[in-house]
């Protein structure tokens, strides 16, 4: 994110390093090197106080460079500009057409807080960010991993079911959350994180009429449980 927010300025390392040092008043500069550390992937990143300033002379959210690469998400007021490599997700609202596959269509929640997350944090996951949506969790199905009221990030692209991982897809006319598994036949099973509740068997038959994938759940965001 450093770089990326150095290179829209025009500055090179030097002469990153040269305002940060002036910032901090530093009577030795520091060396480009330094800068080089900072942008290097596995490199030393700068102290909290020296972020911050970093942060200002880039005109860049200081939170986002913090939790950059951890695939940290925070909230982002709506109407404060975006620093470079940083993408708003908002959140979705999700309804089911009748007839042949039950088409999902969807509606932003504007009176939802939006979360941004870090382009590099798609880019180390290889998801398109055009083809994620959030969605609130409204059961308890999923606890201890998800609480009702928490927030799950979707991937659109994965809706081929691989064994044990986390979907998120339409049964009837509902948005659930489960762990799915695949036989052979078709037959899909349906788990919840939730022990309490057991384990449902779909007949291929009846996951074509009754299930649409809408993809795997790739991070979650809330407080539930706290």
């Amino acid at each position: 994110m450093i770089k990326t927010a150095r290179d829209a300025r025009g500055w090179s390392m030097e002469k990153l390093a040269e305002e940060v040092s002036k910032a901090e008043g530093l009577t030795k500069p520091l060396a480009w090197q330094t800068v080089q550390q900072w942008e290097k992937e596995g490199g030393t990143a700068p102290k909290r106080k020296r972020m911050e300033i970093v942060a200002r002379l880039l005109r860049i959210d200081v939170h986002a460079l913090i939790t950059e690469g951890k695939g940290s998400i925070h909230v982002h007021h709506p109407e404060d500009e975006l620093p470079p490599g940083v993408i708003r997700i908002p959140e979705s609202a999700i309804a089911f057409s009748a007839g042949n596959g039950h088409t999902p269509t969807y509606e932003v929640i504007e009176d939802s807080e939006p979360v941004v997350y870090q382009l590099s944090w798609f880019q180390k996951m290889r998801i398109n960010p055009a083809m994620v949506r959030r969605f609130k969790v409204k059961d308890d199905s999923a606890e201890p991993l998800l609480y009702e009221g928490d927030s799950i990030l979707v991937n659109h692209a994965e809706t081929d079911v691989v064994d044990g991982k986390l979907y998120a897809f339409r049964y009837g006319d509902d948005l659930r959350v489960k762990r799915l598994f695949k036989r052979l036949d078709g037959t899909l099973i349906l788990r919840s994180v939730n022990p309490s509740y057991k384990d449902e068997e779909v007949p291929a038959a009846l996951v074509e009429e009754h299930i649409t994938i809408i993809g795997r759940v790739r991070d979650k965001a809330g407080s539930g449980g706290l």
